[in-house]
């Protein structure tokens, strides 16, 4: 039996969205119709709205995405292996992989050659791809996942890109235990990461950002020690911060993660690592200026350089468990700041692109 679905149909840069009333057609086999209870907007949301990044026209955006389940294609089961049922609240990966190409073999399923990604989806392959909408199918190939009990929908909406990939991002360090940890970019990103690698023994956290409101929150977090970088100032980047001087004896750090995109400062993390130190970016996921480069300095200082891109399904386990574990006061628990009706989407991106919130959430169905 076919059902009505709601979405916000995205009509392309400066065009805003079109609230439609669409048919959901019943689920297919191995797919899981899901009634959308709330979805956050994701950085990676503006910069598409803005024209930064393409997107096919009339998309429903959106991938941040909590929900609950009305109808399975037949039996479905859970990444865990568990059946799924109608009610239970869950979330996903933010892509369906085929599971058997290269990719997939080689165990980068984010990067499947058959690679279907929520959010970002042709409107025209098998109905609400996103979260802007009151309902979203999942296709064959999804890592579902059931939520905590303890976590609420606006605490787990992140789960999904922004704590999975935050998990995906210190899970690259050859090792975290000890090691004192830059991180570049005081958003929800830069804030989560550095709240995984301080739950994961990190020594200490240096979490710099050239906007001081944003590195309030910073300062909540034990462990975590904000940096205010002023670009204005004409800092050189080789000299090494007095604060990052004191933690590593004037070494430089450990591990730099970069959640910026910002090419002052992935120049500035590379010039910031200790000899033998790993840089990991994370957040290049638009067209930005080439960087400089010295490759006699990468290899006399041994420096390391590795890109992220998403995350695969083990990470959101952790994620949610580790979303689970925290405080409910805890930064990475707590991003979202606000939400709105779906009727209400355009006030809800002009929040969101504002910055007053780490996360402002949509919720078609509360």
């Amino acid at each position: 039996m076919s059902r009505d679905c709601t979405a916000a149909l995205f009509d392309g840069p400066g065009n805003g969205f079109s609230i439609t009333n669409m048919e959901l057609l019943p689920a297919g086999p191995g797919e899981v119709l899901v009634e959308v209870t709330a979805c956050a907007v994701c950085g990676s949301d503006l910069h598409t709205i803005a024209g930064r990044r393409p997107c096919p026209q009339h998309t429903v955006l959106g991938h941040e995405i909590v929900g609950r389940v009305v109808e399975t294609g037949g039996p479905v089961a859970d990444w865990s292996g568990d059946s799924l049922a109608t009610g239970d609240r869950i979330t996903w990966s933010i892509a369906a992989s085929c599971g058997s190409c290269f990719y997939c073999l080689e165990d980068l399923p984010q990067k499947c050659e058959q690679l279907v990604k929520y959010g970002h989806a042709d409107p025209k392959q098998s109905g609400p791809l996103g979260g802007f909408a009151s309902h979203c199918r999942l296709l064959p190939g999804t890592a579902i996942f059931r939520l905590p009990d303890g976590l609420s929908d606006l605490e787990a909406v992140p789960a999904n890109c922004c704590t999975a990939t935050s998990v995906a991002a210190v899970g690259m360090a050859d090792s975290i235990g000890g090691a004192v940890l830059l991180v570049l970019g005081a958003g929800s990103l830069g804030l989560t990461i550095s709240e995984f690698a301080l739950h994961n023994d990190a020594s200490a956290v240096i979490i710099a950002d050239i906007n001081s409101s944003r590195l309030e929150k910073a300062a909540t977090i034990a462990g975590c020690t904000p940096l205010l970088l002023d670009p204005a100032a004409g800092d050189t980047p080789a000299e090494l911060p007095g604060i990052i001087g004191d933690f590593t004896d004037g070494r430089g750090v450990d591990v730099a993660i970069d959640v910026t995109g910002a090419s002052s400062a992935i120049e500035s993390a590379l010039h910031w690592l200790r000899i033998g130190g790993q840089a990991i970016l994370v957040g290049s996921v638009f067209e930005s200026p080439a960087i400089s480069l010295d490759p006699q300095a990468v290899v006399r200082r041994m420096l390391r350089i590795a890109g992220l891109h998403n995350y695969r399904p083990r990470d959101l386990q952790s994620a949610l468990t580790f979303l689970d574990q925290l405080p409910t006061d805890a930064a990475s628990r707590s991003l979202v700041g606000t939400s709105f009706p779906l009727s209400d989407i355009d006030r809800a991106i002009e929040t969101a692109d504002s910055q007053a919130h780490l996360r402002v959430a949509i919720t078609p169905t509360p």
